[in-house]
């Protein structure tokens, strides 16, 4: 029987080549990164999800920042507050302060178009509430339209970009409303009646709900109003914790987590029938809450204990805590970009092509993988010198 092999050897290279492109993409997925904005020493801390440890503090370059929002491709953070009529734009892939927006009036939070070419911000002027919109190539404003006579509190975007929804309080009664608008033109199309005192709004992924957190009072269980967003009205109401503050949806959309400061607990709802079905306890007055892209574990924000909770989503307890900076707020979740950069080129890679950067730590399963890699290399140097 007679073997190619000259054949063998080419088919191994490509084989060979396959592996080190996936070795190398697979060693580029970095564990996200958890952005912590800590309102009283203005900074915002950068912790390490995969070590669960706090590697470094931006400068906030803004005076008592509150709230941050991530644009889609991770580069860029923006900071805002209640506290300050100024934007702090972060770069992410320097971790350190790009720019500064003024706006004139203080604002209440940010949120991105999905493409990441406009961030509108949620503001309080003289007049009423009010969104900025703001190109984000330039950090300039390009136009500013009025949302209500009161004031506003926090707003979310629709997953295709075609709506906003921006938390109104009446002060009179303390009934919310909820404004839905069109963004192109800033009209608003809507006005949906909530609960009393809403503090925040999110969508679920598919776009068909948003969950709308009610505090009510702070001497009661605080509730949730979900809102079908095609029929645009409250489809239910949902009891939750004392004083709740912030909502947010699991990747998968089957849960949402609700963060109660009054009694330090996490509500857990499923969203298919929209019941509470877990009760979790975390660190004093939780705040913000955000999930791992894979779903896995979520995070809370305690301003009090200066911590952030780590909860984990398949057994719904509590797993420890990082320390952060002095009361934390606002929390978001971001792939390092100077990470991302390192993913290789699928065109025109070609097989010994190498990807050169900072050391990237290697795991078990991708150590042995390259091993292996390397023994293949090494059988097919040696076929080439029998070959002569």
């Amino acid at each position: 029987m007679s073997v190619n092999l000259k054949g063998c050897l080419r088919s191994r290279q490509r084989w060979i080549a396959a592996l080190a492109y996936f070795g190398a993409a697979g060693l580029c997925q970095a564990a996200p990164l958890a952005y912590v904005v800590n309102r009283d020493d203005n900074q915002v801390s950068v912790v390490d999800l995969a070590t669960q440890r706090s590697v470094r503090a931006i400068p906030a370059g803004m005076a008592m920042p509150q709230e941050i929002a991530i644009s889609p491709d991770g580069c860029l953070a923006y900071l805002s507050s209640i506290w300050s009529a100024t934007v702090a734009v972060l770069d992410l892939g320097k971790h350190q302060l790009l720019a500064g927006i003024p706006l004139n009036h203080i604002s209440n939070g940010v949120v991105f178009s999905p493409s990441g070419s406009l961030a509108y911000v949620d503001t309080n002027t003289p007049d009423g509430g009010a969104i900025a919109v703001i190109d984000t190539a330039t950090h300039q404003i390009m136009r500013t339209f009025p949302v209500s006579p009161q004031n506003t509190r926090g707003m979310a975007i629709h997953p295709d970009g075609s709506r906003l929804y921006s938390l109104e309080q009446q002060y009179e009664t303390h009934a919310g409303k909820v404004a839905v608008i069109d963004p192109t033109n800033g009209t608003v199309l809507q006005r949906i009646a909530v609960g009393m005192d809403p503090s925040d709004i999110k969508l679920h992924p598919a776009g068909g709900l948003a969950y709308v957190v009610n505090r009510e009072s702070h001497h009661r269980h605080g509730s949730l109003s979900v809102i079908d967003t095609r029929r645009k009205t409250v489809v239910v109401t949902v009891p939750v914790g004392k004083h709740p503050g912030r909502v947010a949806f699991h990747p998968s959309g089957t849960q949402a987590y609700v963060t109660n400061s009054g009694d330090g607990t996490v509500s857990v709802i499923d969203t298919a029938s929209h019941a509470v079905v877990g009760l979790i306890s975390v660190d004093q007055a939780p705040q913000h809450v955000v999930f791992h892209p894979a779903g896995t574990h979520a995070y809370v924000s305690s301003p009090e204990a200066n911590t952030l909770s780590v909860i984990d989503t398949a057994t719904q307890q509590l797993r420890g805590s990082v320390t952060v900076g002095s009361a934390p707020w606002g929390v978001a979740l971001a792939t390092d970009p100077r990470v991302a950069a390192l993913k290789p080129d699928t065109s025109g890679m070609e097989a010994g092509s190498v990807v050169t950067g900072k050391p990237i730590p290697v795991s078990g399963v991708w150590a042995g993988l390259l091993l292996v890699v390397a023994g293949i290399t090494a059988l097919h140097r040696h076929g080439q010198k029998l070959m002569g």
